[in-house]
């Protein structure tokens, strides 16, 4: 009887099926969206990793701010439009600055008084305007018309998107193209993430490559939310919301990804912040 029972165990244990460890959870992503590369795929925001890195970091001031005002992109060229409205939402808006977006703006019928309800507050739908057109056109930015060239140069570039920011929308921008050899380049940008996450008047917006993390995106732009020191990873608030979720991925990936051309440029991030009103008075003189 007890040789039975062993027996029969031995049978069961043997026919069940054999379980491996999953190493690679895609969380949200879904198949064909993030491969992984030889430095492993991003980790998704949400997972119990990535949520555990944002319960324990203390670079991540700019995560509280920029979740609350996030948009994702609106087409496949915005990526550097979303981004930019993202921050100066969040650096305005409650602050009641923005002036009403026309363009947006709904009158009421004239049986209720015909007011017109406002909008004040940035929008992909106006980012682009008569301003911006200086720096780039926007039926050339939308790939309804070629350049000057006469070659289609849809979107915007890291400097393209910094002139705008700086000159239509009068923000201090320093633009640091990622020209530097990686071992140079990723201690600068380590530096700058501690720096600026850790308090609440300065964003950092990326330019990279996002074929290099394993994503389906090729040259893109976001902003950054989070530093973890123990992980060396930052948090990307994608705004490609129709191909990827938020991630992390580490300082090196990241720098490496954003140390590519665009062009005849290196690409790079961004660090943003508003003009303090001596600075607005100074200008307006």
């Amino acid at each position: 009887m007890r040789i039975s029972l062993l027996l029969f165990l031995l049978c069961v244990v043997m026919a069940a099926p054999v379980v491996q460890a999953d190493t690679v959870n895609y969380g949200t992503f879904t198949p064909g969206q993030i491969t992984p590369t030889k430095k492993g795929p991003p980790t998704i925001w949400n997972s119990f990793d990535g949520k555990k890195r944002l319960a324990r970091t203390t670079f991540k001031d700019d995560y509280y701010q920029l979740a609350d005002r996030f948009q994702p992109q609106r087409n496949p060229l915005y990526c550097g439009i979303a981004s930019a409205v993202i921050v100066l939402n969040t650096l305005r808006l409650e602050k009641g600055n923005i002036p009403s977006q026309t363009a947006l703006e709904v009158t009421t019928p004239e049986e209720m008084g015909a007011k017109t309800i406002p909008f004040p507050a940035y929008s992909q739908e106006t980012f682009l305007n008569e301003q911006t057109d200086a720096i780039k056109p926007r039926d050339v930015v939308e790939m309804k018309a070629a350049n000057a060239e006469g070659k289609y140069d849809p979107g915007l570039t890291l400097q393209q998107l910094s002139d705008m920011l700086h000159d239509a929308y009068g923000l201090r921008v320093e633009r640091r193209n990622a020209s530097w050899e990686p071992k140079e380049g990723v201690d600068i940008f380590r530096n700058t993430l501690k720096k600026f996450l850790r308090e609440e008047e300065h964003f950092i917006i990326v330019n990279f490559d996002g074929k290099q993390l394993g994503a389906a995106t090729g040259g893109h732009i976001s902003p950054v939310a989070a530093y973890d020191k123990q992980s060396d990873t930052v948090m990307i608030l994608d705004v490609a919301g129709h191909k990827n979720p938020w991630y992390w991925v580490t300082v090196t990936q990241m720098y490496d990804a954003m140390h590519t051309l665009d062009g005849e440029q290196y690409r790079g991030y961004l660090i943003v912040a508003d003009r303090d009103e001596k600075e607005s008075r100074d200008d307006a003189r």
